[in-house]
């Protein structure tokens, strides 16, 4: 008894400190903050961080944060074949001011070996070196070092990929990684992020559910399908004090009282012949969940290409899956609506007219997350992650299709294989015209970016809507 006893009283301490941070802690990102994400190939994908870019503007409509993804397939601490690091920060990062820097490597430097000593001396150098560059340059910035993704031995056969004769895991190489990141970080007062531990969380649990569809999470042990980043950016948001209500309504239907509400105004609450209407102004959106409608490609091709329209007629069953293997609509998409007291056994919800669902008196009473229903809001939500992922399309348009190839860097889509040589004859590093002219360039679709950052900003502004429950068969 007493030992249940304390297990009681310590996770109900550990429960009562999380919601003491979280009332405690505001969001850490703050208005005009610049943000970079650098990494390798998972950042190249581009799907954690636009779900994260996409989280604050529809949740923070009014909060400006600039976002600049700069992910390089390949990398390593050293750099890879876009230039050695200090080259890679030079023209990469430092130019974009940022005061926040989320990094993520590791994966790659391991080697896809067992334990190797001499590769993990190279990567310890090579990450005092980063954190050193980056303090010395940018010293108030705010750094964010993650932990790499998982090598996925838990939906597919164990076995390294070099080694097959090698016991154990890669996972466990990355994991022993991890580690000194966190020592490094508790050292020099950095905020620290694991990505691995809750991927691993959720394929356990997929596999359990469903191992084919577990697979198709991390297709080929490496990189995470888009649902996959979705928890990515859910550990990061949640990292970083990120709210899990969007909106809170509470409606009394027998006297028309609007209870406690949570970023939203309601009002105009009036009773017709049994059928609820109020006008409602929410402070934030759902979030749109990017692969939820769609089947999106493990990477999107180089060029500029646009954001699949979601179709709601469809589900994506693996995304669906990593939805409740991780909790996210409980954790970050909480837009709750109350009704009590209704007299009728079911009512159909309209929201600007448009029927979102038929809900039995009992469930309204006891509350319905509308992030998980088609709405008007949802439809705005996905359109604010068009403009987002086409922003950042237009950032790797210029970068990966102008900058890099004219430095003489010829981008090969391959992982391993380092490049072979010019596609251009100019080099830029030694030719001032070349050089001028690429500026001039890259100016161009940096002033794009800007217009499609206005143009997000303003698609996520509210807008009033107009709700209607009526009792069913009227």
């Amino acid at each position: 008894m007493t030992r249940i006893s304390g297990f009681v009283m310590f996770m109900l301490l550990v429960l009562g400190a999380g919601q003491m941070a979280t009332a405690a802690d505001p969001f850490f990102l703050k208005n005009g903050d610049r943000v970079c994400f650098y990494g390798y190939s998972i950042t190249a994908q581009r799907y954690y961080t636009t779900d994260v870019e996409t989280y604050v503007l529809t949740h923070y409509p009014k909060l400006k944060v600039k976002f600049v993804n700069s992910g390089i397939g390949g990398d390593r601490v050293t750099g890879g074949w876009a230039g050695p690091i200090d080259q890679r920060l030079k023209r990469d990062v430092f130019p974009f001011k940022p005061n926040v820097i989320v990094y993520l490597l590791g994966q790659n430097d391991a080697g896809y070996r067992p334990y190797s000593k001499r590769l993990f001396d190279i990567y310890r150098r090579g990450l005092k070196h980063i954190l050193h560059s980056l303090k010395s340059h940018l010293p108030n910035a705010r750094i964010v070092m993650i932990n790499s993704t998982p090598w996925d031995d838990f939906s597919h056969p164990p076995g390294f990929m070099l080694d097959r004769k090698a016991k154990g895991s890669y996972n466990n190489v990355l994991i022993r990684y991890g580690q000194y990141n966190r020592q490094l970080a508790k050292r020099d007062h950095l905020f620290l992020v694991d990505f691995n531990a809750p991927l691993v969380a959720v394929l356990k649990k997929a596999v359990k559910i469903n191992l084919k569809l577990a697979r198709m999470i991390i297709p080929g042990r490496i990189h995470p399908c888009a649902a996959g980043h979705l928890v990515m950016a859910q550990t990061l948001l949640k990292a970083w004090g990120a709210p899990a209500i969007v909106t809170s309504v509470r409606i009394n239907a027998e006297d028309r009282h609007v209870g406690k509400s949570a970023n939203t105004t309601v009002n105009g609450v009036t009773d017709t012949n049994g059928t609820l209407s109020w006008r409602q102004v929410d402070g934030s959106l759902p979030m749109p969940i990017m692969s939820l409608h769609d089947k999106w490609p493990l990477f999107a091709p180089q060029r500029l290409w646009p954001a699949r329209s979601p179709n709601f007629q469809y589900t994506n069953p693996v995304t669906a899956m990593v939805i409740k293997a991780s909790g996210f609509y409980h954790a970050l998409d909480r837009e709750i609506l109350k009704v009590t007291h209704l007299s009728a056994a079911a009512y159909q919800l309209r929201i600007d007219g448009q029927t979102v669902g038929t809900f039995s008196s009992a469930e309204l009473a006891h509350g319905v997350n509308l992030a998980r229903y088609v709405t008007p809001m949802m439809e705005q939500a996905y359109r604010v992650l068009a403009l987002a992922w086409q922003r950042t399309e237009v950032r790797f348009a210029g970068w990966q299709q102008v900058q890099l190839p004219m430095a003489n860097i010829f981008h090969r889509p391959t992982f391993f294989h380092a490049p072979r040589g010019p596609i251009f004859p100019v080099d830029t590093e030694s030719n001032p015209a070349a050089r001028r002219a690429v500026d001039k360039i890259m100016r161009g679709f940096s002033s794009l970016q800007h217009v499609v950052a206005k143009a997000e900003r303003q698609a996520a502004q509210a807008v009033p809507h107009e709700y209607t429950l009526v009792p069913i068969g009227q």
